[in-house]
Parts: C-alpha cells; sequence; structure tokens
C-alpha cells in the first residue's frame, strides 16, 4: 500500500492536498494498475532481488480492490466522501460570515417597496 500511494503521490506535477492526494490514488488503483496484465507490478524497493510487492495477491483480490476504487471515485463524485471514509455526515458548515448576509426585510416594508415600484412604471415615470 506505502509502494502505490508513494508512486502515485510523488508522479503528481505538484504537492497536493491531503483530499487530492486520496483521488489520486483511488485513480491509480481504479485505472487497474494492480491487474496482472495492466503493469509489470510493484518493486520492493526494500528487497536486494526483483520482488513484486502485489505478488500475493490473487488476481480475484486484484479485481475486487479494483472495483472498490471505482465505487469510491463515484461517491466522491456524488460528495458522499463521509461514505468512503466510513463515517457520519458531518453538519454543514456557515460559509458566509455576518457579514455577508442580507438585511431582512420588515413585512411592511417589502409590500411598500413593490408597490412603489409597481405604481410607477404604470405611470410611465420608471422606478421610483
Amino acid at each position: 500500500m506505502e509502494l502505490l500511494v508513494q508512486k502515485a503521490v510523488s508522479s503528481a506535477a505538484g504537492p497536493l492536498g491531503p483530499g487530492d492526494a486520496v483521488r489520486r490514488v483511488l485513480e491509480c488503483v481504479a485505472t487497474g494498475t494492480l491487474l496482472t496484465g495492466q503493469s509489470p507490478g510493484r518493486r520492493d524497493p526494500c528487497e536486494r532481488d526483483q520482488t513484486d510487492a502485489l505478488e500475493p495477491m490473487t488476481l480475484q483480490q486484484r479485481e475486487d480492490v479494483t472495483a472498490s476504487a471505482q465505487h469510491a471515485l463515484r461517491m466522491l463524485a456524488f460528495r458522499q466522501t463521509h461514505k468512503v471514509l466510513g463515517m457520519d455526515l458531518l453538519p454543514p458548515r456557515h460559509r458566509l460570515g455576518a457579514r455577508f448576509r442580507k438585511r431582512q426585510r420588515g413585512a411592511g416594508e417589502a409590500e411598500e417597496g413593490t408597490e412603489e415600484k409597481k405604481r410607477g412604471r404604470r405611470d410611465g415615470e420608471g422606478l421610483v
């Protein structure tokens, strides 16, 4: 797993944030890099001999992991990250502070303002 993550993240054009790094790793796995016919395997740099780090995985396990990565990418695309991570949905954050909120009109203000504008248009005077 560490070899796969290291190779996926280090091949990016620039530094990645945590979310982008997870997405990139999932994209690499989803394309079929673990499948035997798609890649020569993952060479373990800690071993002297040419050792494939994926050798213990069966073909079925490789296909299952590939399908799971594809499903996880779909979930991320539809903003279901909490399901991919296996956690509860977080409450929504309030992005705009109090200074960006629109002022609430009173009931009387809204009615008076619209009547004046409508009356001005009918009389041909334009907006009041």
